[in-house]
């Protein structure tokens, strides 16, 4: 049995589409494309924060509770807070030392970290839901 030419070329044709389909898509897997990953707060804080501050923002000897009213929305801003986290802090506002600058990460990820504080400091009951 034989495929006519006619056949032969669009087998030919499909099979090229099916390919450059199929490297498009491994492409825009490995790059990202096509959906927005939200960057993961918790994880952040579990990395660069929870050493000092406790997993929960609860403080223990080497940082600060950050569920204290100082650190509250109306006493500490989202940006503050921000900047703290970005340039580190003086020891001079709390007796254990300096907070480090952390300027390895980025915007997204420090208002990410943010949230978590915020967070935190909702499920203690110490912000609106």
């Amino acid at each position: 049995m034989t495929s006519s030419p006619r056949r032969a070329g669009r087998a030919i044709r499909l099979s090229a589409v099916l390919w450059v389909l199929a490297i498009a898509l491994v492409a825009g897997v490995l790059s990202g494309c096509g959906g927005t990953q939200a960057t993961d707060g918790r994880a952040l804080f579990a990395t660069n924060c929870a050493l000092c501050h406790g997993p929960e923002g609860r403080g223990n000897d080497q940082g600060p509770s950050l569920r204290a009213v100082r650190y509250l929305p109306d006493q500490l801003s989202d940006a503050e807070m921000a900047e703290g986290i970005r340039n580190g802090v003086p020891e001079e506002h709390f007796d254990l030392g300096p907070m480090p600058a952390f300027p390895r990460l980025d915007d997204e990820e420090i208002d990410a970290i943010v949230e978590v504080v915020r967070d935190q400091q909702r499920e203690a009951g110490l912000l609106d839901p």
